[in-house]
């Protein structure tokens, strides 16, 4: 396993810190009546090449958890929260999400780690999934996580160290370095303490 210093890592969000996949099955069912949807279905990151959803609808609930991250029931994959607390007692957290608004995300944050953590961590919108390179370089991180394999590829190839956190839509696809949880992260970041919820994975955006 390797060892990575806490001030030098960034995190995605959808995927990585909220569970998005969960949310996306629940309001595919609960609002649009696709309930016979399993989280292991999603095998490619391009959610409506997998399921069997119009695209419309696909977009559309992307698009509302986007919009309002709270009021959608978007929640953390277990242990993030109490990870990151801890890393910001420590350092900066830098979270670089290719959502085009950061808001939903700041308030999100706000919300679920409480206001003093959220003040701590700097949240950057890349705008593209696959321009993440250079605001990585702009905040002097060395390492990444990241649910999206292509993203991963990318860094990989540009001399930066990413972490996949493992999802049903990336598992089998890479041979990079890679986490199931984010107890197994903060084992990574030498942070001590136990995240004692167990894993829990979702998708992401």
């Amino acid at each position: 396993m390797i060892r990575i210093p806490p001030g030098q890592i960034g995190f995605d969000f959808d995927g990585v810190i909220a569970d998005i996949g969960e949310t996306f099955i629940r309001l595919a069912c609960t609002e649009h009546g696709y309930c016979s949807l399993d989280l292991n279905s999603i095998t490619t990151f391009q959610v409506e090449e997998c399921l069997d959803i119009p695209f419309e609808t696909v977009t559309r609930i992307f698009q509302d958890i986007l919009t309002d991250s709270i009021s959608t029931g978007l929640k953390p994959i277990a242990g993030a929260v109490e990870t990151l607390g801890r890393m910001s007692e420590r350092t900066d957290v830098t979270i670089i999400t290719a959502r085009p608004e950061i808001e939903p995300v700041r308030e999100w944050l706000a919300f679920h780690c409480g206001p003093e953590t959220a003040e701590r961590i700097t949240v950057v919108s890349s705008g593209d999934h696959d321009d993440k390179e250079r605001y990585i370089r702009q905040h002097d991180l060395a390492y990444f996580v990241d649910d999206r394999v292509h993203t991963c590829v990318q860094l990989a190839e540009a001399g930066l160290t990413p972490v996949v956190f493992s999802q049903p839509w990336n598992r089998g696809q890479h041979d990079l370095a890679s986490v199931e949880s984010w107890g197994e992260l903060s084992t990574m970041l030498e942070l001590g303490g136990e995240n004692r919820s167990p894993a829990h994975n979702s998708t992401t955006r």
